[in-house]
């Protein structure tokens, strides 16, 4: 991937790649974390299935993808203008990969301030993620400022905490073209 990255409204077609991205980032981000007989069942054609699903159902639901001109995707972030936490925070992050090769290059801040944009967008004022407790993602969004909450759940029997910006626009950035 030597182009520029960019971020996108997602779109049916690229159920396929965000469905790559998502299967081995779980793999590779959450072994040792996570079961490994759960992390063994993903399949790529029932998430191709389940994206594109998702894609064409008109869903409310944010899905950005981070491209680069030659058509590849980097990542994929999916958010709700409603959040799992209770208020403030009436946004939520669901879901953010990066393709491991591409870590470290900005592409996972790029998705997260433009999810946030999105959301504001929608009248969203405050926005928050589940992350696992054990994941060191978590210090990927304490360097973007955001806040460890209080509380905890339970994911594939893993612990999941909670962390959030309350106030979304400090994370923001413009929003993605059009429809974001």
């Amino acid at each position: 991937m030597t182009d520029a990255i960019y971020i996108r409204a997602a779109r049916p077609e690229d159920a396929g790649a965000i469905a790559r991205i998502q299967v081995d980032s779980y793999r590779s981000a959450h072994a040792g974390i996570l079961p490994q007989d759960y992390l063994d069942q993903l399949s790529y054609d029932e998430q191709e299935s389940d994206w594109f699903e998702l894609l064409t159902s008109g869903t409310p639901e944010v899905i950005l993808v981070a491209a680069a001109g030659d058509s590849q995707l980097a990542g994929y972030a999916l958010g709700r203008a409603q959040a799992s936490c209770g208020a403030p925070y009436d946004s939520e992050l669901v879901s953010l990969h990066v393709r491991r090769a591409l870590h470290r290059r900005g592409i996972g801040r790029m998705l997260v301030s433009a999810m946030a944009a999105s959301l504001a967008s929608r009248g969203c004022r405050a926005m928050m993620l589940w992350v696992l407790e054990a994941n060191p993602a978590r210090a990927f969004y304490e360097h973007l400022d955001a806040t460890l909450l209080e509380g905890h759940k339970l994911f594939v029997g893993a612990r999941e905490v909670p962390y959030g910006w309350p106030d979304i626009q400090m994370i923001a950035s413009p929003a993605p073209g059009g429809d974001g």
